[in-house]
Order: structure tokens, then C-alpha cells, then sequence
């Protein structure tokens, strides 16, 4: 059983312990269910909810910012556009500026013998693009598909599920996501991280 595995079935069963304990609170903030318990909050962040969730965080940030993302769609450059997309980046830039450690990782489009050109194209661009203002980007090493859509956020906020940064994931797609705040899941998701990363180049 891996990592993820136990730490997966701890966190149901933390949860579970937490309900039948009546130590588990829900209510609702916005159009967000939180789900609090054991030092954890949950935010269930669907659809195009996605966008405004993580921008407050990344402009919120104090320490450092890791991200791992399957598609980062390129539309052009930052500064000369006003889309979602673009503005995510520009807050990586600012967070950057004012202090925040932010490392990148992206897919690089090659998988078993398989090359996605589109995707390599719109990682060639943000890695020449990120790295020209001083961020570090790695891409992914070997032949496996990097299919994360994951940021960690000062060591303990996780946003993970299926939104790429891609205008079509951002503003029309039905997309599902949650947002964890806990330093204990942080840990676990910022050990994976450091494995990928020491694998990417």
C-alpha cells in the first residue's frame, strides 16, 4: 500500500471518526461547502469557481507556491492579454517579485513514444516565459504523462482535481476540484512534489 493509499484511507477515516464523534462541522461559505475537522477544512470548488479560488490564494501567499500542471495552454504573451489563464501568471510573477519561492513543474508531451505537440509547444513558451522573469520550471523527465493538476501553498493548502489552466477548463468546462487546508496533507503532497521535481529537468 503506498503513501497516497494510507493517507487517502487516514484522512476518510479521520473524517468518519469526526462525524460519529459530532466533532465534524459543515455549513456554508458563499457558493462553498466547508467541510472542518481535525485541524482540516475541505472547499469542494467546482466548475468555473476554480479561478477565483486560486488567484485569492496565490496573491495570498507568504513562502512559496509549487505547482504541477498537465496543461498550461499558451494564448500568447501575458502582459498584452486579460484572459484567466494569463492573469494566473501574472500572479506567479508578482508572488515571485515580492519574495514567495515558486517552482513549476510541467508535461512536456511525451508519453511511451507519443509526442502532443500543442502541449509541447505551450510548455516550450511558459518555461522560456517564467524562467525570463526568475521562476524555476522544470518538465517532467521519462516517459510517463504527468497528469497532475496540483498546487501546494505556504506549506499548507492543497488545490487539486481536473482543472488545467486552459481557458476552456477555467470558463466552460464542468470541472471538479477541492481545496484542503492542512499542514499534514501539505506534507505529504510537498514529499510527492520533491520527487517529481528531482526527476524533472
Amino acid at each position: 500500500m503506498n503513501n497516497k493509499t494510507v493517507l487517502s484511507i487516514a484522512v476518510l477515516l479521520a473524517f468518519a471518526t469526526g462525524f460519529v464523534s459530532s466533532q465534524m462541522l459543515i455549513w456554508i461559505e458563499g457558493s462553498h461547502n466547508i467541510i472542518c475537522g481535525n485541524n482540516t477544512e475541505i472547499m469542494v470548488i467546482n466548475d468555473e469557481d476554480y479561478y477565483p479560488v486560486v488567484i485569492e490564494k496565490i496573491e495570498g501567499a507568504h513562502s512559496s507556491i509549487d505547482i504541477v500542471m498537465y496543461e498550461m495552454k499558451w494564448y500568447g504573451e501575458p502582459e498584452k492579454e486579460t484572459h484567466e489563464v494569463s492573469k494566473l501568471a501574472l500572479s506567479l510573477v508578482k508572488a515571485h517579485k515580492r519574495g514567495v519561492r515558486v517552482r513549476i513543474i510541467l508535461e512536456d508531451g511525451k508519453t511511451y513514444g507519443y509526442v502532443s505537440r500543442s502541449i509541447e509547444n505551450y510548455t516550450k513558451n511558459w518555461s522560456m516565459y517564467f524562467r525570463s522573469k526568475g521562476i524555476e520550471v522544470r518538465l517532467d523527465g521519462g516517459e510517463q504523462s504527468t497528469h497532475d493538476k496540483l498546487l501546494i501553498i505556504d506549506g499548507k493548502i492543497v488545490i487539486l482535481g481536473s482543472t488545467n489552466w486552459s481557458m476552456s477548463a477555467l470558463k466552460y468546462n464542468h470541472e471538479a476540484n477541492v481545496m484542503i487546508e492542512s499542514k499534514e496533507v501539505a506534507e505529504e503532497y510537498e514529499e510527492y512534489f520533491e520527487e517529481l521535481w528531482s526527476q524533472s529537468s
